[in-house]
């Protein structure tokens, strides 16, 4: 069962589309002269380059700048093989595409942790590095490159001519096509779609970033490799000076004007990389110019590229299935013992010790700077504890990556709203799925359909499942991260200031979704500035001052304590102290 899909209408021209464009292809090769069939074949090569491209920037949002070393390392490969030990191409084309492989996961690993500009510079210096390598290199004839290429056999047949080698090209764009459209219904897209947004959300939520990341660099190269041997065969020789980094800011340029994340984006791309400086060949002294303020039009007019990627719409199941059993009642689910965390030399919490049952709501309450959020990233891994242990139903956790804290049962929400905000917002919550399973290469399943949209009626959020996340209003945007937290049907729950900037209807929505999320029998902690609202909904409270809990308790000793009502307004005999102590009071 599909999970997410489009619109009837969107869906049948979707499936429609493709069959149609490549019969067009087909009817295209019998009637173009040669020299339009070679500018065709050359798509399709920057085409396939494109969708290999497209994985790695597109949907996982690493930005490649030396995309061609892959090109250049299934060309060399699928070229050597042929010219050295005599192979086929056929042959060699599976080891040129598991070198590219081997290849993406040396550039892959290393720059798992870099981002944008840092990110841009180690891509574009091993793409340098493959170009000069080879230019060096006399088993790949250096400067000259490789000659004599036989070409390929099919059949006992050898593709020689300009319509042939466009038939086999077209054949090797509709097979990725193929597999990279399956790809792109696996969980691992979603998962790259949610690291494109925000890597840290996606690694709280549950997401493997590094693993996900890493694959995407694997794949990209695997698929765009496949172009590599294709371009040799076309030209009988491997040149140098085709894997520049002009070439990988070309094959960028496919992704960016035809619309990331979109394959049918890919192929206009392409079109317009390959074919409009060929249509400008008659203005031979000013192509340059002219194809360079086309590029601009197109990018100022269609900002998100000709043919964007569209969300899919949730596919609702006929039921949402049974509520998942809560945990069992009795024990901590969540406990915290001598929790300490420096930075320098500022002590940020300090010997912090909490525990929350199954179906207990402890809030966690102090002046700003008094280490909350700080013991929040602490608990749940975002930032590694000095001292203390962190267990959850048992389970030590502290140490672990923030994926795998959420996969032992801790979900969270953040001060800062961190949605994926280019996902709908059934996405959103299909995302928070990867804490309760992390399998990548399978569609969504139905146990996922069910979930999400149990999680999307408990918040009250079922209307708006195809809504982009971005374009929630701000009580929306809370339920939604919370919604998202659920759907990894967690043991403990943290909400870090969920009332923030809420209306008085909002936050009386939220006391009854934090009242029903502990009738599930999940253990609730919870960071709030708003006393009355704590004091309405927790079993206990801590009070933490200068990263030291100075009073733990049930809501009615801490309105009575005198080091609580000195710790938020300062010193008790202040003449305002007395109106400022009703809040507490």
């Amino acid at each position: 069962m599909k999970t997410l899909r489009r619109p009837d209408a969107t869906a049948l021209a979707r499936h429609a589309g493709w069959p149609l464009l490549l019969l067009a292809a087909l009817a295209a090769g019998q009637v173009l002269d040669d020299y339009a069939v070679t500018v065709a074949g050359t798509i399709l090569i920057y085409a396939i380059l494109g969708l290999g491209i497209n994985i790695v920037v597109g949907y996982a949002g690493l930005l490649d700048l030396g995309f061609a070393a892959f090109f250049a390392i299934g060309a060399y490969t699928s070229g050597l093989l042929m010219l050295k030990l005599h192979w086929g191409f056929w042959a060699t084309l599976p080891v040129a595409v598991l070198a590219a492989a081997a290849s993406g996961v040396v550039i892959g690993y290393p720059t798992l942790r870099l981002r944008s500009d840092y990110l841009a510079i180690v891509t574009l210096g091993f793409g340098e590095i493959i170009r000069i390598t080879v230019v060096n290199l006399d088993v790949t004839g250096g400067p000259n490159g490789l000659t004599g290429i036989p070409p390929v056999t099919v059949g006992g047949r050898e593709i020689v001519t300009p319509p042939d080698f466009f038939y086999l090209a077209l054949a090797f764009f509709a097979a990725v096509l193929v597999l990279t459209g399956l790809l792109a219904r696996t969980r691992l897209a979603y998962a790259w779609r949610a690291v494109r947004a925000d890597d840290r959300a996606a690694e709280a939520v549950g997401v493997p970033t590094r693993r996900v990341k890493l694959l995407a660099y694997v794949l990209g190269a695997a698929v765009g490799s496949v172009a590599g041997p294709l371009n040799a065969a076309q030209l009988g020789t491997v040149d140098p000076s085709s894997f520049t980094f002009l070439t990988s800011l070309m094959i960028l340029l496919v992704v960016i004007i035809g619309g990331m994340g979109s394959r049918p984006g890919v192929v206009v791309g392409a079109v317009v990389v390959v074919a409009l400086p060929e249509a400008l060949r008659t203005v031979q002294e000013y192509r340059g110019l002219f194809f360079a303020l086309l590029l601009v039009l197109i990018v100022l007019v269609r900002p998100q590229g000709v043919w964007p990627a569209r969300p899919r719409r949730f596919a609702r199941p006929a039921a949402a299935g049974p509520e998942p059993a809560p945990p069992a009642a009795g024990g901590g689910v969540l406990e915290v013992e001598g929790l300490t965390r420096r930075f320098g030399g500022v002590t940020a919490v300090e010997d912090l010790s909490l525990r929350a049952g199954a179906g207990e709501v402890v809030s966690v309450i102090g002046p700003n700077g008094a280490g909350k959020t700080t013991a929040f990233n602490c608990v749940t891994g975002m930032i590694a504890p000095d001292a203390g242990t962190v267990r959850v139903a048992g389970r030590r956790v502290h140490g672990l990556a923030p994926h795998r804290v959420a996969a032992a049962g801790l979900a969270r929400t953040f001060q800062n709203i961190r949605l994926f905000e280019e996902l709908t917002v059934a996405e959103n919550v299909l995302v928070g799925r990867f804490a309760r399973d992390r399998s990548l290469l399978r569609p969504p399943s139905r146990a996922d359909a069910a979930a999400v949209r149990r999680c999307l009626e408990f918040t009250g959020l079922a209307e708006a499942a195809d809504r982009p996340a971005g374009g929630l209003p701000y009580g929306d945007r809370r339920r939604l991260e919370i919604a998202r937290a659920l759907a990894a049907e967690p043991r403990a729950l943290l909400l870090d200031e969920p009332a923030a900037g809420a209306n008085p209807t909002e936050k009386r929505a939220l006391m009854d979704l934090i009242g029903r999320v502990r009738a599930r029998g999940v253990a609730v902690v919870l960071i709030e500035h708003d006393v009355a609202l704590v004091m309405s909904v927790s079993t206990r409270v801590v009070v933490l001052d200068r990263g030291r809990a100075i009073a733990a308790g049930p809501p009615a000793e801490i309105r009575a304590d005198d080091r609580v009502i000195a710790a938020y307004i300062g010193v008790p005999d202040d003449p305002d102290a007395g109106l400022q102590a009703e809040v507490l009071r």
